[in-house]
């Protein structure tokens, strides 16, 4: 159905028409029809306990003494938590098709990270949300401690693995093997489940590392629309309903009774 309309809208994109497809009923009823095809209630995702992370990162060498595969896996495990990526965000299953119609992978290049002095900007492409394919600019700022910064380990990362890349279009997230292709989504799926596993924590999934952190965000105080900005979300509702699972204060209840 997604598939259908965004294709649907490209071709009254194309023609230069109203596109229907953008109307909020015509939204409506693509959740409608969506939803009474579930036969059961879909399984919601869980938040993921950050501290064990941190405690891993920091019992790790700095960056600079990292081997390259768990300085790879590192990164990735930050951006997924900071940036609120899912795995085929860090690697895009997105193809473009060319005037000779041969396809083109879509990447995370390292030309899409420009680090300036306290934070870096991601541009992503490619990747689920655009259906207009104008792509997502993230600013991640950096972290105060230099073992926990994700951008101080992507800075790291870039720089020591430059050798295996033919340019700056090269792909940022690379195989550990030659000839150094760009890693998938299955494998980001792998790498973050390795990172679980090394933090200690079961019972948790590689998507569980987005909704863990819009709902840290959100519990630190962020407003909504910042934190869905940085995570790439559109509505609300869905945001608020799928991906932010903040606890009960403790003392709600002597709250309420106190009056």
């Amino acid at each position: 159905m997604k598939n259908t309309s965004a294709a649907l809208g490209h071709l009254y994109d194309a023609l230069a028409i109203p596109n229907p497809m953008c109307q909020v009923e015509i939204s409506h009823l693509k959740s409608a029809i969506i939803k009474s095809g579930t036969t059961r209630a879909m399984s919601r995702s869980k938040t993921i306990p950050i501290q064990p992370f941190m405690n891993l990162f920091r019992s790790l060498p700095g960056n600079q003494d990292l081997d390259v595969e768990l300085l790879r896996l590192k990164c990735i495990s930050l951006l997924a938590l900071c940036a609120m990526l899912r795995p085929s965000d860090i690697a895009p299953k997105a193809v473009i098709y060319q005037h000779d119609n041969s396809i083109q992978n879509v990447h995370l290049n390292v030309s899409d990270i420009v680090f300036v002095q306290d934070s870096m900007t991601i541009t992503f492409h490619g990747i689920k949300n655009d259906a207009h394919r104008r792509g997502f600019i993230v600013t991640v700022p950096m972290a105060t401690e230099g073992k926990l910064c994700p951008v101080l380990a992507l800075r790291s990362y870039i720089d020591r693995t430059a050798v295996y890349r033919k340019g700056p279009e090269g792909p940022v997230f690379l195989t550990l093997q030659k000839p150094f292709r760009a890693i998938t989504a299955s494998t980001v799926s792998v790498i973050l489940t390795q990172a679980l596993k090394m933090a200690g924590l079961t019972g948790y999934l590689p998507k569980d590392f987005r909704p863990t952190g819009a709902t840290a965000a959100v519990d630190a105080g962020f407003p909504d629309q910042s934190v869905m900005k940085v995570g790439r979300w559109k509505n609300q509702e869905v945001f608020r309903e799928h991906y932010v699972h903040s606890k009960v204060p403790r003392d709600l209840t002597d709250k309420i009774i106190s009056g």
